[in-house]
């Protein structure tokens, strides 16, 4: 069958990333017929995921020999994705020796190894990177508009859950709309997002929470002030943690109707007041990643091999004790081994050990020098590629599968290299 919205005059990317979110909309739609929610079917997504972006880049003869030359640019972004390769590769051997799962074993090596193919067809493609030089015109602009709209209202509508990367992504756009004063283009690329609120997850307020707060405070600042941004900004937290409680109860007040909101929002009322009992069921999510946190910490530091080298590709712990059922209930392989842990550093630790750990750096010294860039730039096209980084990164910190299994991070990773390298030449 072929999808009208493929022979549109949109840029590679943007054709990509509606393509990749109706596949994603319509088999969760699916899979929700059928009775299978949430948790249960994101592995199922991810892998029907790679193939339907196998067959996109296929499609569109952007697969050839030249992927498989390793880059000799030198930026962040090369050396992260060259480094996380190498260690992956590492990483399946020791998965091996360790006797892993096979089936998360081979999972996790081509997660990495596709991310890099993506990362690589990008990076090896001008054409690619020429046709957002100049932006979208005015008619794309529309148009993309017009779709992401579509697909908002149909989820809203089905009960089904737009691809978080594709919510994500609308929030940014809706800045760079915003900045350039199309405020209703910039209502059209929120739709997504307020549609989607009630059932919104922490990460993801975090990050619009981010976006409001670049809205506000990009281009008021230079080189030269960055001293007196980071005092404000201290001020501000200051001031936010002094009289969270009193924002937080008139905010969970007014979403008492909003049940799944208001819940996650009491329990950061709890943990600031002291009060939180991690044995409740309010507190479950939270409670299920410290388990996670304390579990890995324990394995890595019990020998010297573990400390190096991690649990290797495919590493699972064991989940009897866990409580949580969206986390059980998401282990393909059951209790006896579920492979997912949360929290983004003590995930690459787990897999890689303190490799891992260096991994970890290069993402957070990335994500520090966005916040800047960010800050500090003019609106553009790129700019909306090291805002993406900056806020999957963000959002991926407690839910750290959700980065590398994201096909936009991979393709904005390389733009960002692209971009730096030319004009650095």
């Amino acid at each position: 069958m072929k999808l009208i919205y493929i022979n549109t005059k949109l840029p590679t990317l943007f054709k990509f990333i509606i393509f990749i979110s109706f596949i994603e909309l319509f088999f969760t739609f699916l899979f929700n017929l059928f009775g299978y929610w949430s948790f249960q079917i994101i592995p199922y997504i991810r892998l029907i995921t790679l193939f339907a972006t196998t067959f996109f880049f296929l499609k569109n003869e952007y697969i050839n020999i030249r992927l498989f030359d390793l880059s000799t640019k030198i930026n962040t972004e090369n050396i992260l994705t060259l480094l996380w390769l190498i260690f992956s590769i590492i990483g399946f051997f020791v998965g091996i020796i360790n006797g892993n799962p096979i089936l998360y074993l081979f999972t996790d090596l081509i997660y990495i190894l596709f991310g890099y193919l993506l990362y690589r067809i990008f990076l090896s493609n001008p054409s690619l990177l020429s046709e957002l030089k100049d932006g979208l015109t005015s008619q794309q602009e529309k148009h993309f508009s017009n779709i992401i709209v579509l697909m908002a209202i149909i989820s809203f509508f089905f009960h089904t859950e737009l691809p978080s990367f594709l919510v994500v992504f609308t929030l940014i756009q809706s800045l760079f709309f915003y900045n350039k004063k199309k405020y209703i283009l910039c209502f059209c690329f929120l739709t997504p997002f307020l549609l989607q609120l009630i059932n919104s997850n922490r990460a993801l307020i975090i990050v619009f929470i981010m976006l409001l707060f670049f809205a506000y405070a990009q281009n008021k600042f230079s080189k030269k002030n960055i001293k007196t941004l980071l005092l404000i900004a201290i001020v501000i937290c200051c001031f936010f943690l002094y009289f969270v409680d009193d924002i937080l109860f008139i905010i969970i007040k007014s979403l008492s109707n909003q049940p799944i909101l208001s819940a996650r929002l009491n329990q950061i009322v709890l943990i600031f007041n002291g009060k939180a009992n991690w044995n409740s069921p309010t507190m479950l999510s939270l409670k299920q990643r410290l388990d996670e946190v304390n579990m890995v910490i324990e394995f890595w530091l019990s020998s010297p091999l573990k400390f190096l080298f991690g649990g290797g590709m495919g590493a699972t712990i064991e989940g009897y004790l866990f409580k949580d059922a969206s986390v059980t209930g998401a282990a393909i392989l059951g209790k006896s081994a579920v492979h997912n842990i949360h929290v983004l550093p003590f995930a690459f630790i787990f897999r890689y050990g303190f490799l891992g750990v260096l991994l970890f750096f290069l993402l957070m010294n990335n994500l520090f020098k966005y916040f800047l860039y960010i800050l500090l730039s003019e609106n553009s096209i790129y700019k909306t590629m090291i805002i993406f980084q900056f806020s999957w990164i963000l959002y991926s910190i407690p839910a750290a599968s959700y980065l590398w299994t994201c096909p936009l991070f991979w393709i904005t990773l390389a733009y960002i290299s692209n971009e730096k390298t030319r004009t650095d030449s």
